[in-house]
């Protein structure tokens, strides 16, 4: 599996929105390259995990081809995950012709909000070749050479947001953003999972507070609590020594400078992901 980390920030990015605090005003000294845009990945050219606002700028600064996107998986319906409003050009007057359907999986409130936010401008032209489906949690579906399971994040109240377990000839991908730490629930699938499968070749964290621990109720987590959930992932089999690890999603507010992440790779042995990173595994 080939990954790329097209965004690597927060709900606010990094710098943020509306801010002017120092490490904001120092990133957009630094310039493009420190820049971390809402969090975007692309997996083999054709799967999505989530669609931000940013995914337009994305295809820009990076050379993706949005049209090539087969399929996209949406690990809840907040804005900065799935900016549903895109979707209205994807053909008609505003695309050269599409034959390929998109087809986008999620929960229940990310169809509504594809619903919401696609009603009054929606042709039919476009509609026919996106096809969104609702997904339940722990039962395996199948698209193309993959099959994914929706797990159980924590990541609030306000509707069931998920993380994602890919699977590709004999790879497996474990996509863990946005999200505290694992449910029981999740966890117990993913031991009964890694019974019958060797391990998950690679684990993407969420790290939105960096050098802040969380702790057991968060809806986000900070190296302390990926650390808990990759000694949890050991004790129970899901991973082993050969599993790589990667951190992401990162907040203004933890300072995701590169000088202190490049300490974070050193001293935990995570790859500390940026925007437009990719990598193979």
């Amino acid at each position: 599996m080939k990954l790329t980390f097209l965004g690597t920030g927060a709900a606010e990015g990094v710098p943020a929105v509306f801010c002017g605090c120092e490490t904001c005003r120092e990133v957009r000294r630094r310039g493009e390259s420190a820049f971390r845009t809402r969090a975007q990945l692309l997996i083999d050219g054709e799967v999505c995990i989530d669609f931000p606002p940013d995914a337009y700028y994305h295809s820009l600064r990076f050379g993706v081809d949005l049209s090539a996107i087969r399929y996209l998986l949406v690990t809840h319906s907040h804005m900065d995950h799935f900016y549903a409003h895109d979707f209205i050009l994807r053909g008609y007057k505003y695309a050269s012709p599409i034959k390929t359907k998109l087809q986008i999986f999620g929960n229940g409130e990310v169809k509504k909000v594809f619903d919401e936010c696609t009603r009054r401008e929606m042709r039919e032209a476009v509609s026919s070749l996106i096809e969104v489906t609702v997904v339940p949690p722990f039962e395996p579906f199948r698209f193309g050479d993959y099959v994914a399971t929706a797990l159980k994040a924590q990541h609030g109240n306000a509707e069931e947001a998920y993380v994602y377990l890919i699977e590709r000839e004999g790879k497996s991908y474990l996509h863990l953003t946005d999200s505290g730490r694992l449910p029981v629930e999740t966890l117990d699938w993913l031991e009964a999972w890694a019974k019958h499968v060797k391990r998950v070749d690679f684990v993407t964290f969420d790290c939105t507070f960096l050098f802040y621990t969380a702790g057991e109720i968060s809806r986000h987590m900070g190296l302390g609590d990926n650390k808990a959930m990759q000694d949890e992932f050991i004790r129970r089999g899901i991973v082993d020594g050969r599993t790589q690890y990667a951190i992401t999603h990162f907040s203004h507010n933890g300072a995701p400078l590169k000088e202190r992440l490049e300490s974070v790779e050193a001293d935990y042995g995570y790859i500390a992901s940026y925007d437009g990173l990719s990598l193979s595994f």
